[in-house]
């Protein structure tokens, strides 16, 4: 009888030993899924920032081009960029002729230091081409941008 007694005693010890163990994984489980939600909570506002900040930076471009007080080019190029980031379904060709017509013409054109290695020849073809199609362009670009801010202004 006492050997029963004993291997009850061991029989409660090791399922008290494995309830704890248990519970020490249970825990564990329950602290990794907190953080997987922190993580995530965190992860969405930061990306919620990032596109606010796209957002507010294609308006900004957009406005200060509408009231020229920024290069239709520039516009062009820094607006087609920030919208592929935005919303790549936004930014297409066929919404946005002006736009994409000034952002493809510029978009390979050299800048900074790679602008300053140029010769004065190459550099004034360069800036004949982008001052030509800035011209052509004008009023599309500008229409187009019109046309983006009041779809931004209705889905943001």
């Amino acid at each position: 009888m006492t050997i029963w007694w004993g291997l009850l005693g061991l029989g409660v010890l090791i399922v008290s030993a494995l309830a704890f163990y248990l519970g020490r994984l249970l825990s564990q489980l329950q602290k990794q899924k907190l953080q997987q939600q922190q993580a995530k909570a965190e992860h969405q506002r930061k990306q919620a920032e990032h596109q606010q900040y796209l957002l507010d930076s294609i308006v900004l471009i957009g406005q200060a081009t509408l009231e020229d007080q920024c290069e239709l080019s520039e516009a062009g190029l820094r607006i087609w960029v920030l919208l592929e980031n935005l919303q790549p379904e936004l930014a297409q060709a066929c919404r946005y002729p002006g736009l994409f017509a000034m952002y493809d013409c510029v978009k390979a054109m050299p800048t900074h230091e790679a602008r300053k290695e140029l010769d004065k020849k190459e550099l004034r073809r360069l800036d004949h081409l982008r001052q030509q199609t800035e011209i052509q362009l004008a009023e599309s670009i500008k229409q187009d941008i019109r046309q983006l801010l009041e779809i931004l202004k209705s889905v943001h």
